[in-house]
Order: C-alpha cells, then sequence, then structure tokens
C-alpha cells in the first residue's frame, strides 16, 4: 500500500468477512493490557514496542534492551511470531486467538481470559494472550484482565438494534 487510504479499504466488509488479521486494537483495551502488563512485569525503565502496524516488518523492527513487545500481531502467522521472539529472548505480551492460543505452549505462556473483544472495525474476537513474562509457568488465568477489559467503553456499546411494533393479535412462538 502507498497511502493509508488505500491500506483502510483493506478492511471494509467483503461479504460480512471479518479476519482477525483485519483488526484495530481499541486504544481502552490496549491500556487495560498495558496496565495488567505492568502488574505482573513492572514496566517502569522499560519501552513498550508495537512492531505490527501497516506496513510494519517485526523481523527487522528495532528491539532495544529495555523493550517490551505488547501489541496484537496478526493471527494467522501467531505461532510463527511466538517462536521467533521467544527465540529470541525478546519479552512480549501478545494478543492471542482464542480457540488455538495452545498452539504455543512449546514456546511461551498461556495466559487465559476467554472473552470476546470487539475491535474497531467491528469484528468480534475471542482472545487470550501469550507471554514470555511469566516464567516457567505454562497457563495461567488473569481475572483483572478479563474484567479490566470488560470495564472499556468500547467494549459497552449498545447494538442499535431496530425494534418493532406488532399488534396485539398476532401470535408469535419464540
Amino acid at each position: 500500500f502507498h497511502d493509508y487510504e488505500s491500506y483502510i479499504k483493506k478492511f471494509t466488509k467483503k461479504n460480512n468477512e471479518l479476519t482477525t488479521d483485519d483488526t484495530y486494537t481499541p486504544q481502552d483495551v490496549y491500556e487495560a493490557v498495558v496496565a495488567y502488563v505492568d502488574s505482573i512485569y513492572p514496566l517502569k525503565g522499560k519501552q513498550i514496542l508495537r512492531p505490527f502496524f501497516p506496513g510494519g516488518d517485526y523481523e527487522h523492527a528495532d528491539y532495544p534492551d529495555d523493550g517490551v513487545v505488547i501489541d496484537n500481531p496478526p493471527f494467522s502467522i501467531f505461532t510463527e511470531i511466538c517462536r521467533w521472539y521467544s527465540r529470541r529472548k525478546i519479552p512480549f505480551f501478545l494478543f492471542g486467538p482464542g480457540m488455538t492460543i495452545f498452539s504455543v505452549l512449546k514456546y511461551c505462556s498461556v495466559v487465559i481470559i476467554n472473552h470476546s473483544i470487539t475491535f474497531s472495525n467491528g469484528a468480534k474476537v475471542r482472545i487470550n494472550f501469550s507471554t514470555n513474562l511469566i516464567g516457567d509457568t505454562m497457563v495461567t488465568t488473569a481475572v483483572s484482565l478479563n474484567k479490566a477489559i470488560r470495564q472499556c467503553p468500547s467494549q459497552n456499546k449498545k447494538a442499535n438494534v431496530t425494534k418493532y411494533r406488532y399488534p396485539e393479535e398476532l401470535l408469535s412462538v419464540s
């Protein structure tokens, strides 16, 4: 893509399909995740890195010694990304696919929240996380992170559903 507008066109609905690679994390959700990471891995003096952006190349990004990757990578290459960071001992906490999150246990730990996040493009995706910030723990839950995400304003938008009024004589079966 040569300009931002042509990149954004990629995210328009095509036959009502939204993929997990075509998502932008709402800012309030991202901030909740960063706050959680800070509670388990102090971020003071660390640079938070976000190498997954339009045109970004995580394999050639600059990773300073005091950097920590906290980002939402493309799920289509999620296992590959976790393997790459783990082998290079780059600290990370990544959004991950809810259904296949355990595919990365060979490389890192899994943090389960078992909650769907509504992303900026409207895609609702079940999310968990992968990380190498919690030592030898294979799997853990993060109730506080789940609650923090649920409380984000971007996750509490009411759907605008059309309401119909029917005459009393109408028989309906639900």
